[in-house]
């Protein structure tokens, strides 16, 4: 590590950083790596506008950008719960998120419910509906959850 103190860091060595930090994001999962590749970057480019800065000051500077771009990404990409940064500008929200698209949902049982337990065809796909209590074919309901491959429902009263 002397080398990189002996005659100081020059902008290069920070772009280089980011490089590697990119490369990190890349083969690591969530998006940690990225904001300090950016905070590595701007601080190469402040150390190519300011030739005469210290390795202090770099230093600092690298720290507070890794910290305001961490804090500004995450606030970002944690906008609400179940929204992902895409799916605000997308004209199919939810999309790959079936439990957001089905719950809430009224469907008509084409079959009895028997031991609590029935299937049902919804978008082309069949699955296992779970159902408190004893429904007869032609009665309505409405989909509250998804564990697993099973579709939680209860009853909707008829008025």
């Amino acid at each position: 590590m002397d080398f990189l103190f002996s005659e100081g860091m020059t902008y290069w060595h920070w772009w280089s950083l980011a490089a590697i930090l990119l490369v990190l994001e890349v083969m690591a999962p969530g998006v940690f790596f990225l904001w300090l590749a950016f905070a590595a970057a701007v601080t190469g480019f402040a150390k190519l506008l300011v030739v005469t800065m210290g390795i202090e000051i770099q230093l600092l500077v690298f720290a507070l950008c890794g910290i305001l771009a961490t804090f500004a990404g995450r606030r970002w990409l944690v906008r609400k719960p179940g929204e992902t940064p895409d799916d605000a500008d997308s004209d199919a929200p939810g999309l790959n998120q079936r439990e957001a698209q089905l719950r809430g949902r009224v469907i008509t049982l084409a079959e009895d419910v028997t031991g609590g337990e029935t299937r049902v065809m919804l978008d082309g796909t069949t699955w296992r509906l779970q159902v408190a209590g004893p429904l007869l074919a032609g009665q309505q309901v409405r989909i509250t959850a998804i564990k697993g491959t099973v579709l939680q429902g209860e009853a909707v009263n008829a008025q």
